[in-house]
């Protein structure tokens, strides 16, 4: 390793070393619930399980520094011998979900990026919402909430990308997933933001881990990674609209470098580019975007044509000009309605 790589990769390490990051876990004793109307929560961990009803008397609080190893819902219920008690209570409430949008027409599922906590990610489903036409009888909205961690410290944010990285994989390979196998028959609306992308991606296929985090899910956490269950064919038709997709090439790709099959149900992947969002461009452009994992999907014209001449599938909105990542911005900003129009969503 020469000095200029050395003296980066020194600087990560401290950086990571100095920083904390916490999990988001809810603040609700019953965080997966049914609003009516037609507002379902549905809110999983850091590998994907669903927080049962008055978690926090069985699992207690999450450690204040969030670690892959530590803190997880299958962790603590395998090794306390409740491991059923935690399966029963997400098949019972999968099925509750599956029975709610049986005569629904279109799902909408709202998923978050990194660093977000719930009231956060809250505001920004109810904001985006405000601009929909929702029939309350024909329409299902899905608020996602997964385990992208949460910090107050500018520098903590880059532990935060590098650790929940591999939570956005398994939330949508154990979670989203698992909601999208309890739907059949239906115009399916996934609205994502950020590394939320990463969470769609891994729900329609499953993502390419690094043997290390597989030897975590599996020995400290109790997941079996391998034999996660497919999407089913269940006759829907998937639209996935990615807001400010922090993804890159590889997460489209196999771990033998081929480009991934997606299931015919996904009928488009509608994206965002915008060569002016500071924080997608360090995935393309900044002096460390070698160590972290790319970002430059919803960033670089040349990555997305890439990849969209793969599937007969890709469209783009051109958002540059615009310098915000947050997910508040974008939802404001007039493209979005375009998109929404487009997809016969907008009011």
């Amino acid at each position: 390793m020469n000095i200029k790589n050395w003296f980066y990769y020194t600087i990560i390490i401290v950086v990571l070393s100095a920083c904390s990051a916490m999990h988001n876990v809810p603040s609700s004793q019953v965080p997966n619930n049914f609003i009516n109307p037609n507002i379902t929560s549905a809110y999983v961990d850091q590998n994907g399980n669903f927080y049962p009803n008055q978690w926090e008397n069985k699992f207690g609080q999450a450690p204040k520094k969030a670690t892959r190893k530590e803190y997880s819902l299958m962790k603590i219920a395998t090794e306390n011998g409740f491991q059923q008690d935690l399966i029963s209570f997400e098949n019972t409430q999968l099925k509750a979900f599956a029975n709610r949008v049986k005569n629904k027409k279109r799902v909408i599922i709202f998923i978050h990026g990194i660093n977000n906590d719930y009231m956060s990610s809250l505001k920004n489903y109810n904001k985006a919402r405000n601009f929909m036409d929702l029939n309350k009888t024909t329409d299902e909205v899905v608020n996602f909430y997964w385990d992208g961690l949460v910090t107050n410290n500018i520098f903590g944010a880059a532990k935060v990308w590098v650790s929940a990285t591999t939570n956005s994989q398994l939330a949508g390979e154990y979670g989203l997933r698992r909601i999208l196998n309890s739907i059949s028959n239906k115009e399916i609306y996934l609205i994502s933001h950020s590394r939320g992308a990463a969470v769609v991606l891994s729900a329609l296929r499953n993502p390419e881990l690094k043997y290390v985090e597989k030897r975590i899910a599996e020995n400290f956490h109790h997941i079996d990674v391998e034999n996660a269950a497919p999407l089913a064919e269940n006759s829907n038709k998937i639209y996935s609209i990615m807001i400010a997709p922090a993804i890159g090439v590889k997460d489209f790709k196999t771990e033998e470098g081929n480009f991934k099959e997606f299931s015919k149900q996904l009928k488009m992947i509608h994206s965002t580019i915008n060569e002016t969002d500071f924080i997608l461009g360090k995935g393309k452009t900044g002096i460390l975007a070698s160590s972290f994992t790319s970002t430059d999907f919803g960033f670089d014209p040349k990555t997305h044509q890439e990849i969209a001449t793969q599937y007969n599938l890709c469209e783009t909105t051109d958002f540059t000009g615009q310098k915000s990542h947050d997910f508040k911005d974008y939802i404001v900003n007039p493209k979005f309605k375009e998109i929404l129009k487009k997809f016969k969503l907008s009011k």
